[in-house]
């Protein structure tokens, strides 16, 4: 009778250390499982980013080149910088995909027809469409507004930390300033 209840006893001893085992693999399971969830999210945020700032290159480059290739343009706004693109809107703003050169011929005017052969980009899903901005005080800008209010706010601060001293945060936009 005795060995039966000793061999009990080992059997509730034994089966409380499986049972913290799996206790301890449930958990470590569950910080691996966070772990990775945040290391996902953070790879995802710094995709936007990199997808980001080759868009802006290839915009740059767009209106770089328009002022190029079309010297004598003149957007007719105001007495400054006229051979880039200044849409007669409220605040001289527009989709970038819209947006004209001036001085070039009819059919060839928008970004997107520039003889590069490069589409005007489409903004990163979390993004409203790129604005293109140009007035008299604060020069050529693009405008990157999160499509939901307060949204990619962690894109944004590492956008504002890649970029310090081209771009600005206002409100939840991203300003960059591509010439002063």
């Amino acid at each position: 009778m005795r060995l039966g209840k000793h061999l009990h006893q080992q059997c509730g001893f034994v089966a409380s250390y499986v049972l913290y085992g799996i206790g301890l693999l449930a958990i470590a399971g569950a910080a691996y499982g966070k772990l990775n969830a945040n290391n996902r999210q953070a790879q995802q945020v710094q995709d936007t980013v990199e997808e980001v700032s080759a868009q802006l290159e290839v915009l740059k480059g767009k209106i770089m080149l328009c002022g190029a290739i079309y010297p004598d343009g003149d957007h007719g706004q105001f007495n400054t910088r006229h051979p880039y693109p200044a849409p007669a809107t409220a605040g001289n703003q527009a989709a970038a995909s819209v947006v004209e050169c001036p001085g070039a011929p009819p059919g060839s005017r928008l970004l997107g027809n520039m003889p590069d052969g490069v589409p005007v980009p489409v903004s990163p899903a979390d993004f409203s469409p790129w604005i293109y901005e140009h007035t008299q005080t604060d020069g050529v800008r693009l405008r990157l507004d999160p499509r939901v209010d307060g949204g990619a706010v962690a894109v944004r601060t590492r956008l504002l930390r890649r970029f310090q001293g081209s771009a600005v945060a206002v409100g939840d936009e991203v300003v960059f300033t591509i010439l002063q």
